[in-house]
Protein backbone atom coordinates (compact mmCIF):
# COMPACT_ATOMS: atom_id res chain seq x y z
CA UNK A 1 0.00 0.00 0.00
CA UNK A 2 2.98 2.30 0.52
CA UNK A 3 3.47 2.51 -3.26
CA UNK A 4 -0.17 3.52 -3.59
CA UNK A 5 0.38 6.39 -1.16
CA UNK A 6 3.35 7.65 -3.16
CA UNK A 7 1.37 7.49 -6.40
CA UNK A 8 -1.74 9.16 -4.97
CA UNK A 9 0.36 11.97 -3.52
CA UNK A 10 1.24 12.87 -7.13
CA UNK A 11 -2.43 12.96 -8.16
CA UNK A 12 -3.72 16.55 -8.32
CA UNK A 13 -6.83 15.56 -6.35
CA UNK A 14 -4.60 15.06 -3.30
CA UNK A 15 -2.34 18.07 -3.79
CA UNK A 16 -1.16 19.46 -0.47
CA UNK A 17 -1.42 16.15 1.40
CA UNK A 18 1.54 14.61 3.19
CA UNK A 19 1.92 10.79 3.47
CA UNK A 20 0.54 10.68 7.01
CA UNK A 21 -2.53 12.74 6.09
CA UNK A 22 -3.25 10.60 3.05
CA UNK A 23 -2.90 7.34 4.98
CA UNK A 24 -5.29 8.58 7.67
CA UNK A 25 -7.67 9.82 4.98
CA UNK A 26 -7.81 6.46 3.17
CA UNK A 27 -8.44 4.63 6.43
CA UNK A 28 -11.62 6.64 6.92
CA UNK A 29 -13.23 6.29 3.48
CA UNK A 30 -14.51 3.44 1.34
CA UNK A 31 -12.74 2.66 -1.92
CA UNK A 32 -11.90 -0.25 -4.19
CA UNK A 33 -8.69 -1.23 -5.95
CA UNK A 34 -8.96 -2.91 -9.34
CA UNK A 35 -6.61 -4.09 -12.07
CA UNK A 36 -7.17 -4.22 -15.83
CA UNK A 37 -5.19 -5.99 -18.51
CA UNK A 38 -4.35 -4.59 -21.95
CA UNK A 39 -7.46 -3.81 -24.05
CA UNK A 40 -9.84 -4.32 -21.13
CA UNK A 41 -12.53 -1.64 -20.82
CA UNK A 42 -12.52 0.51 -17.68
CA UNK A 43 -15.64 2.44 -18.65
CA UNK A 44 -18.10 2.24 -21.54
CA UNK A 45 -19.12 5.25 -23.60
CA UNK A 46 -22.49 6.56 -22.28
CA UNK A 47 -22.22 4.43 -19.13
CA UNK A 48 -23.55 6.27 -16.07
CA UNK A 49 -20.62 8.05 -14.41
CA UNK A 50 -21.26 7.40 -10.71
CA UNK A 51 -17.70 6.70 -9.60
CA UNK A 52 -14.34 8.43 -9.63
CA UNK A 53 -11.61 6.26 -11.16
CA UNK A 54 -8.03 7.29 -10.43
CA UNK A 55 -5.35 5.65 -12.57
CA UNK A 56 -2.53 4.44 -10.31
CA UNK A 57 -0.32 2.74 -12.87
CA UNK A 58 -0.17 2.27 -16.63
CA UNK A 59 -2.02 4.30 -19.23
CA UNK A 60 -5.37 4.20 -20.98
CA UNK A 61 -6.88 5.56 -24.17
CA UNK A 62 -10.10 7.53 -24.39
CA UNK A 63 -11.96 6.80 -27.61
CA UNK A 64 -15.32 7.63 -29.12
CA UNK A 65 -17.43 5.25 -31.16
CA UNK A 66 -19.93 6.72 -33.65
CA UNK A 67 -23.19 5.18 -34.82
CA UNK A 68 -21.41 3.48 -37.72
CA UNK A 69 -19.06 1.77 -35.28
CA UNK A 70 -16.02 3.81 -36.28
CA UNK A 71 -13.56 4.36 -33.43
CA UNK A 72 -11.85 7.73 -33.01
CA UNK A 73 -9.10 8.01 -30.44
CA UNK A 74 -9.39 11.17 -28.33
CA UNK A 75 -6.30 11.03 -26.14
CA UNK A 76 -4.04 8.89 -23.96
CA UNK A 77 -4.14 9.34 -20.19
CA UNK A 78 -1.28 8.40 -17.89
CA UNK A 79 -1.05 7.61 -14.18
CA UNK A 80 -1.62 9.19 -11.78
CA UNK A 81 -4.73 10.74 -13.26
CA UNK A 82 -8.45 10.94 -12.38
CA UNK A 83 -10.76 9.91 -15.22
CA UNK A 84 -13.89 11.79 -16.41
CA UNK A 85 -13.86 14.03 -13.35
CA UNK A 86 -16.06 16.65 -15.08
CA UNK A 87 -18.89 14.16 -15.65
CA UNK A 88 -19.52 12.90 -12.11
CA UNK A 89 -22.33 15.36 -11.46
CA UNK A 90 -25.14 16.88 -13.48
CA UNK A 91 -28.26 15.61 -15.24
CA UNK A 92 -26.34 13.75 -17.95
CA UNK A 93 -23.54 12.30 -15.85
CA UNK A 94 -22.32 9.71 -18.33
CA UNK A 95 -18.87 8.79 -19.60
CA UNK A 96 -18.44 10.72 -22.88
CA UNK A 97 -15.87 8.22 -24.14
CA UNK A 98 -14.89 4.59 -23.84
CA UNK A 99 -11.83 4.12 -21.63
CA UNK A 100 -9.58 1.20 -22.58
CA UNK A 101 -6.33 -0.01 -21.00
CA UNK A 102 -3.28 0.31 -23.26
CA UNK A 103 -1.21 -1.81 -20.85
CA UNK A 104 -1.72 -3.48 -17.49
CA UNK A 105 -3.33 -0.82 -15.29
CA UNK A 106 -4.23 -0.47 -11.63
CA UNK A 107 -6.87 1.93 -10.37
CA UNK A 108 -8.50 3.09 -7.17
CA UNK A 109 -12.25 3.77 -7.28
CA UNK A 110 -14.40 6.03 -5.09
CA UNK A 111 -18.19 5.94 -5.44
CA UNK A 112 -19.91 9.26 -6.03
CA UNK A 113 -21.65 9.02 -2.64
CA UNK A 114 -18.30 8.48 -0.95
CA UNK A 115 -16.88 11.46 -2.80
CA UNK A 116 -19.74 13.68 -1.64
CA UNK A 117 -19.06 12.60 1.92
CA UNK A 118 -15.36 13.38 1.45
CA UNK A 119 -16.21 16.89 0.19
CA UNK A 120 -18.23 17.55 3.34
CA UNK A 121 -15.40 16.43 5.59
CA UNK A 122 -12.29 17.59 3.76
CA UNK A 123 -12.11 21.10 2.30
CA UNK A 124 -8.71 20.40 0.73
CA UNK A 125 -10.06 17.62 -1.48
CA UNK A 126 -13.08 19.75 -2.43
CA UNK A 127 -10.88 22.67 -3.49
CA UNK A 128 -8.59 20.35 -5.47
CA UNK A 129 -11.63 18.84 -7.17
CA UNK A 130 -12.96 22.29 -8.14
CA UNK A 131 -9.52 23.39 -9.39
CA UNK A 132 -9.26 20.22 -11.50
CA UNK A 133 -12.67 20.84 -13.04
CA UNK A 134 -11.65 24.38 -13.91
CA UNK A 135 -8.41 23.14 -15.47
CA UNK A 136 -10.20 20.48 -17.54
CA UNK A 137 -12.87 22.98 -18.63
CA UNK A 138 -10.09 25.25 -19.94
CA UNK A 139 -8.47 22.28 -21.70
CA UNK A 140 -11.81 21.38 -23.29
CA UNK A 141 -12.27 24.98 -24.43
CA UNK A 142 -8.80 24.91 -26.01
CA UNK A 143 -9.62 21.62 -27.71
CA UNK A 144 -12.84 23.01 -29.20
CA UNK A 145 -10.92 26.04 -30.45
CA UNK A 146 -8.33 23.73 -31.96
CA UNK A 147 -11.03 21.67 -33.71
CA UNK A 148 -12.30 24.85 -35.35
CA UNK A 149 -9.17 24.90 -37.54
CA UNK A 150 -9.88 23.36 -40.92
CA UNK A 151 -6.37 23.03 -42.38
CA UNK A 152 -3.35 21.07 -41.17
CA UNK A 153 -1.26 24.25 -41.41
CA UNK A 154 -3.57 26.03 -38.97
CA UNK A 155 -3.37 23.13 -36.54
CA UNK A 156 0.43 23.02 -36.75
CA UNK A 157 0.73 26.79 -36.25
CA UNK A 158 -1.59 26.77 -33.24
CA UNK A 159 0.25 23.82 -31.72
CA UNK A 160 3.69 25.42 -32.20
CA UNK A 161 2.58 28.72 -30.67
CA UNK A 162 1.51 26.94 -27.48
CA UNK A 163 4.85 25.19 -26.95
CA UNK A 164 7.50 26.80 -24.69
CA UNK A 165 9.90 28.80 -26.83
CA UNK A 166 13.64 29.05 -26.15
CA UNK A 167 15.70 31.33 -28.42
CA UNK A 168 13.04 31.22 -31.10
CA UNK A 169 12.83 27.42 -31.12
CA UNK A 170 10.37 24.89 -29.70
CA UNK A 171 10.66 21.19 -28.96
CA UNK A 172 7.83 18.86 -29.95
CA UNK A 173 6.39 17.13 -26.88
CA UNK A 174 5.20 14.11 -28.85
CA UNK A 175 6.22 12.02 -31.84
CA UNK A 176 4.96 12.82 -35.34
CA UNK A 177 2.80 9.69 -35.23
CA UNK A 178 1.21 10.88 -32.00
CA UNK A 179 0.90 14.42 -33.36
CA UNK A 180 -0.83 13.21 -36.53
CA UNK A 181 -3.23 11.23 -34.38
CA UNK A 182 -3.88 14.29 -32.24
CA UNK A 183 -4.56 16.40 -35.34
CA UNK A 184 -6.82 13.71 -36.84
CA UNK A 185 -4.70 13.41 -40.00
CA UNK A 186 -2.36 10.82 -41.49
CA UNK A 187 1.36 10.86 -40.73
CA UNK A 188 2.30 11.46 -44.43
CA UNK A 189 -0.10 14.44 -44.59
CA UNK A 190 1.46 15.96 -41.48
CA UNK A 191 5.02 15.39 -42.73
CA UNK A 192 4.16 16.89 -46.11
CA UNK A 193 2.69 20.05 -44.57
CA UNK A 194 5.67 20.49 -42.23
CA UNK A 195 7.93 20.22 -45.27
CA UNK A 196 5.79 22.78 -47.11
CA UNK A 197 5.99 25.20 -44.17
CA UNK A 198 9.75 24.77 -44.12
CA UNK A 199 9.93 25.39 -47.86
CA UNK A 200 7.81 28.53 -47.40
CA UNK A 201 10.38 29.90 -44.94
CA UNK A 202 8.11 29.68 -41.88
CA UNK A 203 10.17 27.22 -39.88
CA UNK A 204 13.22 25.00 -39.88
CA UNK A 205 13.06 21.45 -38.57
CA UNK A 206 15.73 19.35 -36.91
CA UNK A 207 14.12 16.16 -35.62
CA UNK A 208 11.89 17.20 -32.69
CA UNK A 209 13.29 20.74 -32.62
CA UNK A 210 11.63 23.45 -34.71
CA UNK A 211 13.06 26.91 -35.26
CA UNK A 212 10.30 29.43 -35.94
CA UNK A 213 11.66 31.67 -38.70
CA UNK A 214 8.71 34.01 -39.15
CA UNK A 215 6.54 34.25 -36.03
CA UNK A 216 4.34 36.99 -37.47
CA UNK A 217 3.32 34.75 -40.36
CA UNK A 218 2.83 31.81 -38.00
CA UNK A 219 0.51 33.99 -35.90
CA UNK A 220 -1.39 35.17 -38.95
CA UNK A 221 -2.19 31.57 -39.94
CA UNK A 222 -4.41 31.06 -36.87
CA UNK A 223 -6.12 34.47 -36.95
Amino acid sequence: MEDRFKTLLQCPLFAGFNPGELEAFLQEVDYKEQAYEKDEILAMQNEVCNKLIILLSGNVRAQMINEAGKIMKVEDLFAPSPLAIMFLFGERNRFPVEVVANVHCEVIVFSRDTLLSIFQQNKKVLLNFLNLNSTYAKRLSDKLYFLSFKTIRQKIANYLLKLPEVNGAVTLDRSQNSLAEYFGVTRPSLSRELANMQQDGLLKMSRKHIKILDKNKINSIVL
